[in-house]
């Protein structure tokens, strides 16, 4: 191997955490724009009540992928697989993940997971049963459920081995000084987005493992012909499922501290009191998926039950509203770009949080289910504000990785042509939803056109928007302006070294005398 640390083998072969991390980051934003491509063509068919683009079975394909794409292979992976393996082990002050060979593993194996789920695309028995894959359409028809069962085990295996590595290397090599009080809040939101992983990527391996039973093998654990029950896969599928919203929301919570507690030049408000809420929201959402299933025939007693912890669940997550807005509270707030999209993403995510809980009440809940109520409460809650958040994190830590900065005055006109077009392009879904317009139809009737036609065009710009700011980060690589080790005046350890940081990060481990989020206080020598 060649002994050039830049070499084309030294990239293929590394066990470097910076460029595993990197690995990650290429490869999700890849499928990031193949999910914005099949939102454009799902976006531009519900313009008109007949055929505009595509025809159904091709939509039915079509939000499959979009909806497999988005949260499996873009949202989970850049928040844990580029933000956990990059900044992890210079948040923590050690120079490399408890397991090299594990991390970049895990990585090949994310990205032959991506593969499969490509060549999906292309074989005659395509994946057209939605990213949920409900039995018992995906026991029965021309579709092709082995592959997506096959690219979901080397995704959860890719899964399980990044979990391990992040909660290992979080618990065994942080710095001398460095207690659990001391870590920035972007650390307990990976690390407990980890923990939900360990807890429950096996059982979702376990969920579609009978589903292969049941599809190739003759058993019937699903297949009500042969007396199975298709509700337990839902139990199963939902008990992963939900709290993988946790996945993408906690380490965004940590991002999103972290940056409105340095653009307000304050420390945290309320530090101990977020780190519970979110060791809070990792226990509690577990015990909320049945809310998926309110329309399933679940008894009186379980959507009860299960309403008051989905209406429990908001109260750690809003904690975390007020905290930041306490952080932010008579700051010396700096609007640089990374500030604007964490306030973009706390509208957003308030917007969809509060329907979430609407929703989680049992009589709305019947009344929305499945229907484009659910599409604008999910697209807001998750993909519009996490998404927002992934770029503000991109932004805020690009001069660290780079040595470079972004064009901040392009930063700031993709984000103001974000925020209005993320709120126009769903909020019409939520109109049409209340009135009973079902979701994953290819056409809707004509009487909800203008509905359309507004979030359509909305849409548009939003995907512009999202492809400008790929463009900014990607030009700026190579032509930003240079930039100090700390453009920002951040706090916390990552910043007190090079950038982009050397191949072992720290000469010497440091000794950690004071927290993250210092501003005002004198530090300790």
């Amino acid at each position: 191997m060649s002994k050039n640390k830049n070499s084309w083998q030294s990239w293929i072969f590394t066990t470097d955490h910076k460029k595993i991390g990197l690995y990650y980051l290429f490869t999700a934003v890849a499928f990031f724009v193949v999910g914005l491509f099949l939102a454009f063509v799902m976006k531009t068919e519900l313009l008109t009540p007949g055929k505009t683009l595509i025809d159904a079975q091709t939509y039915n394909i079509a939000f499959t992928v979009h909806g497999t794409v988005m949260v499996l292979f873009w949202m989970i992976p850049v928040l844990l697989g580029f933000f956990g393996n990059y900044l992890i082990p210079l948040l923590i002050g050690a120079r490399d993940m408890a397991f090299p060979r594990l991390n970049a593993f895990s990585y090949w194996m994310y990205a032959a997971s991506g593969i499969i789920l490509l060549i999906g695309l292309v074989t005659p028995h395509q994946i057209n049963f939605g990213w949920t894959a409900y039995p018992p359409f995906s026991l029965t028809g021309n579709v092709n459920t082995a592959i997506y069962i096959f690219g979901v085990h080397l995704l959860g295996i890719s899964s399980i081995a990044g979990a391990v590595n992040i909660v290992t290397t979080v618990i065994t090599l942080r710095a001398p000084g460095m207690g659990w009080f001391k870590l920035n809040l972007t650390v307990w939101g990976i690390f407990a987005a980890s923990l939900t992983q360990l807890v429950g990527v096996p059982v979702l391996a376990a969920a579609v493992t009978l589903l292969f039973f049941d599809r190739y093998l003759g058993t019937s654990f699903y297949n009500p012909v042969g007396g199975g029950n298709p509700i337990l896969y839902q139990h199963l599928f939902w008990f992963y499922a939900h709290p993988a919203v946790y996945v993408v929301a906690l380490p965004v919570f940590g991002i999103v501290s972290d940056i409105v507690s340095t653009f307000s030049r304050k420390k945290v408000f309320g530090y101990t009191s977020m780190v519970i809420a979110i060791m809070g929201i990792t226990i509690l959402g577990f015990e909320v998926w049945v809310h998926h299933l309110f329309a399933a025939g679940v008894g009186n007693l379980t959507r009860v039950v299960f309403m008051w912890t989905t209406i429990l669940i908001g109260v750690p997550t809003g904690i975390k509203v007020f905290n930041w807005l306490g952080t932010m509270y008579k700051g010396s707030i700096d609007l640089k770009t990374p500030m604007l999209h964490a306030l973009g993403f706390i509208v957003l995510f308030t917007v969809g949080g509060l329907t979430g809980v609407a929703q989680g009440l049992v009589p709305i809940n019947l009344h929305v289910h499945d229907t484009h109520w659910v599409v604008a409460h999910f697209h807001y809650v998750l993909s519009l504000s996490m998404t927002l958040m992934a770029f503000g994190g991109l932004y805020y830590w690009f001069p660290k990785m780079t040595g470079r900065m972004y064009n901040e005055k392009l930063g700031q006109i993709a984000f103001w042509i974000n925020l209005p077009a993320a709120i126009l392009a769903f909020l019409p879904h939520f109109i049409i939803g209340l009135m009973g317009v079902p979701r994953r139809y290819w056409a809707i009737p004509g009487e909800f056109s203008p509905y359309m036609w507004v979030g359509t065009i909305a849409a548009y710009f939003l995907i512009f928007s999202f492809l400008l700011m790929i463009y900014n980060l990607v030009t700026s690589i190579k032509n930003g302006e240079k930039c100090s080790d700390n453009p920002w005046g951040a706090k916390s350890l990552e910043w007190t070294l090079p950038s982009p940081p050397p191949f072992y990060n720290f000469d010497e481990i440091p000794n950690i005398k004071h927290g993250p989020y210092e501003f005002g206080v004198k530090k300790k020598k």
